[in-house]
This record gives C-alpha cells, sequence and structure tokens, in this order.
C-alpha cells in the first residue's frame, strides 16, 4: 500500500504556525491581565476633583481670601488645604479650611459659587503685601493631591 502523502515538509510549517499563533494570544492575555489589573489605582486617580478657581486676595494685617469657583467638579471645603507661595516661589503659609471657625460657607463650593472670606495663616515673619504677586495651590486634605492653582496680586 503506497501514502497518501508523500511530501511531509507542509506538515511541520503548519505546526509551526500553530505554535507561534498560541504564543501571540498567550502573551496578549498576558499584557491584558497586568492592564486590567491596574484599573483600581487608575480609577483612585481620575476620581479626585480639578477645578478651575480665580480669587481676591487682601493683605495687611489680618489677610484673607475669597475663592470664586469657576470650572470643574464641586468641592467640599472642609477637606481643602490651601498652601501660599510668594512670587520666588517660598511657601508662606497654609490654612486649613476645616480649622477655621467658624466654618467657611457654602460647604460645598460649585461652580459659579463664591466662598466667604477665608482668613490665611501665614507663617511667622512672613506677610501679605498689597501689590505682590502670589500663588494658591488648592490641595486635598485627604488625597495630597492639587486640586487648583490661583494666582493673585494682593489688594
Amino acid at each position: 500500500m503506497e501514502p497518501l502523502i508523500k511530501n511531509e515538509a507542509g506538515v511541520e510549517n503548519a505546526v509551526y504556525g500553530i505554535l507561534m499563533i498560541a504564543i501571540v494570544v498567550m502573551v496578549a492575555l498576558l499584557i491584558a491581565s497586568l492592564v486590567l489589573s491596574q484599573g483600581g489605582e487608575i480609577q483612585v486617580l481620575a476620581s479626585s476633583p480639578k477645578a478651575g478657581m480665580t480669587g481676591v486676595l487682601t493683605g495687611g494685617s489680618s489677610p484673607s481670601l475669597l475663592i470664586n469657583h469657576e470650572s470643574g467638579d464641586p468641592l467640599q471645603l472642609s477637606t481643602l488645604v490651601l498652601n501660599m507661595f510668594d512670587d520666588n516661589g517660598t511657601l508662606i503659609g497654609m490654612t486649613t479650611l476645616s480649622a477655621i471657625t467658624p466654618a467657611v460657607t457654602p460647604s460645598q463650593l460649585s461652580p459659579g459659587m463664591q466662598t466667604s472670606p477665608i482668613p490665611l495663616s501665614v507663617n511667622a515673619g512672613k506677610t501679605i503685601d498689597r501689590g505682590a504677586r502670589y500663588t494658591v495651590k488648592v490641595v486635598s486634605a485627604q488625597t495630597k493631591q492639587q486640586i487648583g492653582m490661583i494666582e493673585l496680586v494682593a489688594r
């Protein structure tokens, strides 16, 4: 009896092709599982609020700040920290809004709203001078991530 297939070279190429496809699929699944396993961390970062803000800074012996919420996510004021920097980038004060009494109003700031005057804490030996330029970085007290930044000239 004579075999039907005399040349078996094509069988070897077919086996190599199937093995290569299997390896590519396994690598793709491995990469997909690594990327999808990072989903929880990506969602936490994406859920941090962001806001566009402007404000009015009053200098002198009792400095204060009014924040205008222009755009972005609603902000819970009790969870915010204001870091004040001078024009040279030196930290001159930090104000935790949850520590202010009476509490800053409104408790939740949405776009189009303005806060009541926020009394600012300034480090010893530092002042907020009228006409000088300052930067206020609004940071979440919980996540320590920056929510927004306001550049102002003190009145």
